[in-house]
């Protein structure tokens, strides 16, 4: 209906927080197969289509901060979103030194407000051991969700979170023909969250 595919952005993923002590085999391999396996073979498939199109193609991967740098309690969800920034390097080589016109971009959020946050709740409290954090950390609505706005505020110097919209932004240049010499890097956008 729209010709060729020339445009992926990888955006599946969840967050399965847990104690390296405590933290299961099968969430370990949920964690991957949703956050890095998925990329592998949503990236593989649109090469595969991408490769012969003459035109400037775009793969985006999202990543996270976590993706940068460590985090306790979710060494699991840093291992798959750093897997996803390394893969994104690789593949824009080489894309790049097989003559694709195929560039690959990683995208690293901070604190965005997304369901993910309430979908995480019960496995990120657990690892918390000051039970006025996790207080201060869950939404008025209910012990269900946590307010990402409330999170960004003790973390982000710009004190809030992040919109989808404002990543969509990112994305949407990436994937332009503005982006044309861009490929192999990784863009942040967490209000100076690590620029600390």
């Amino acid at each position: 209906t729209f010709g060729p595919v020339s445009i992926l952005v990888n955006n599946a993923g969840i967050a399965i927080a847990g104690s390296i002590l405590d933290y299961s085999l099968e969430d370990w391999r949920t964690q991957m197969a949703v956050n890095l396996d998925s990329v592998f073979l949503g990236t593989r498939e649109a090469v595969r289509h991408m490769k012969d199109v003459s035109d400037d193609c775009a793969i985006i991967n999202l990543s996270s901060v976590a993706g940068l740098r460590g985090a306790a309690g979710a060494s699991a969800y840093c291992t798959s979103k750093g897997g996803v920034r390394l893969f994104s390097k690789a593949l824009a080589v080489e894309c790049a030194q097989m003559g694709y016109g195929i560039r690959v971009n990683s995208v690293h959020p901070g604190i965005i407000d997304t369901p993910i946050w309430s979908k995480s709740i019960t496995r990120m409290t657990e690892t918390m051991d000051d039970p006025d954090e996790i207080a201060r950390l869950t939404a008025e609505s209910g012990a269900n969700q946590m307010d990402a706005n409330a999170i960004a505020a003790g973390v982000s110097p710009m004190g809030r979170a992040g919109t989808p919209e404002e990543v969509a932004e990112l994305i949407t240049f990436l994937a332009s023909k503005q982006a044309s010499y861009i490929s192999g890097q990784e863009f942040v956008i967490d209000g100076a969250m690590t620029a600390r």
